[in-house]
Parts: C-alpha cells; structure tokens; sequence
C-alpha cells in the first residue's frame, strides 16, 4: 500500500534543487503578474480621468453657448449617466485588480518564506517580509491598516470621483424637475454623493474579505492567524 506523503513534510534533498528552480520560476512569473496588474490599473484610471477631463471640457463650451439653458441640461443629462458607467466599470476593475495583486504579493511571500526554510541565515537579508498574512503584506508596501487608507487606492480615487459625477447628475435632475433655487439641487446632490461612496466603499470591502477568506495564511506572522 502506498504512502501519501504530507503536503507539509520537508522536501526530500535529491529534489530540494528542483523544487527551489521551480519556485524560483513562480516568483519570476508572480512578479511580472504582479507589475501588469499595476500597469492595467494605473491605465484604466488614466482612461477614467481623460474621459472626465474631456466631459468637463465639453460641458463648460456648451453651457457658455446656451447660457446654461435647456440644452445644457439635456447635454448633461446624456453625457453624465455615461460618464459614470465609465467610472463604475473602472471602479469594478481597480477592485479585481488590487485582489489580485494581493494575491500575487501572498504568492511571493510564501516563496520567500520556503527559501528561509531551505537557508534560515537568509532571513536576515530580505527586505520584504516571509508571511503571507494581511498586516504582513502591508508591511511590505510601507502601509498600516486605516480606514482612510481607501481613499489612497485607486479603486477609491475613482469611487470618490464616481460619486461626485453621480451627485452632479442628481442636483441638475432636481434643479431642472422642481426649479426653484440651487439648495435642493445641492443636498440632494450631497446626500447622493455619499451614499455612492458608502456603497462603493462597502462593495469593496466585501470583494477584499471575500478574497482574503479563499485565501487563508500558511505562514501567518505574530499577529496573525494560524490557517483552519
């Protein structure tokens, strides 16, 4: 009868050389997903702000040439809903795209850490850290968890933005269904402003934990949690 040998046993030293190739291979490949992830960020937010700047541009020229009349309001009331769709998607992304950075990261860490196993003298000499928990791999960009730390991401830049498009849209709505002066336009638009963001914001926390619970640490630091 044969025997299964432990997921977590040592590797045996005739194959400890090919096994560290192989690992060595995966950390190359891991950083480059990691680096491509960045680069699809920063250019769908790049898209996102163009698109913005262009709209603004636009309805800045046709509000001086209708006077902020009616044609403006119809401009806007076509133009913002589409801009936002922009902004959602882009919204979407940036969160797929950071969970899988996150994933990438924990897969480096684990790599490192098993080259600590095979050398522990190695320890000494890595910068980045060897556990695959959360805190640790925000040690690893410099970060300490924060609630305003949301706002830094790129998912929470356009969510912010997202929601100020969404609050816009709102205030013309309510300006130009009910008349009368700018404040019920501008609550409603305030209050509009931050629901999106509070919904934004929730989406990407559930997304975030729900990647985090697929994914549990192996090699959890200090603080961290051993795996279930």
């Amino acid at each position: 009868m044969s025997m299964t040998r432990s997921p977590d046993a040592p590797v045996p030293p005739d194959q400890a050389q090919h096994a560290l190739q192989c690992l060595t291979t995966e950390h190359f490949v891991l950083q480059n997903a990691r680096a491509a992830t960045i680069q699809e960020a920063n250019q769908r937010a790049d898209l996102f702000l163009t698109s913005v700047s262009s709209a603004t541009i636009a309805l800045s020229f046709v509000a001086q040439v209708t006077e902020m009349g009616r044609p403006f309001v119809l401009f806007s009331l076509i133009l913002l809903p589409c801009l936002f769709f922009i902004g959602l998607v882009t919204f979407v992304r940036a969160v797929q795209v950071a969970i899988e950075d996150m994933v990438h990261a924990r897969g480096m860490a684990r790599i490192r850490h098993y080259f600590v196993e095979l050398a522990p003298v190695l320890q000494r000499y890595l910068v980045n850290s060897t556990h695959d928990d959360p805190s640790a791999v925000l040690v690893d960009k410099g970060l300490r968890p924060s609630p305003l730390q949301y706002f830094m991401t790129t998912a929470g830049m356009v969510g912010t933005i997202n929601g100020a498009i969404a609050g816009v849209f709102t205030g013309i709505v309510v300006k130009s269904a009910f008349g009368g002066g700018m404040s019920p336009g501008v609550i409603c638009g305030l209050a509009v402003f931050a629901t999106c963001i509070l919904i934004l914001r929730r989406y990407h926390s559930r997304a975030w934990a729900a990647a985090e619970e697929s994914l549990p640490a192996r090699f959890p630091g200090d603080s961290g949690d051993s795996e279930s």
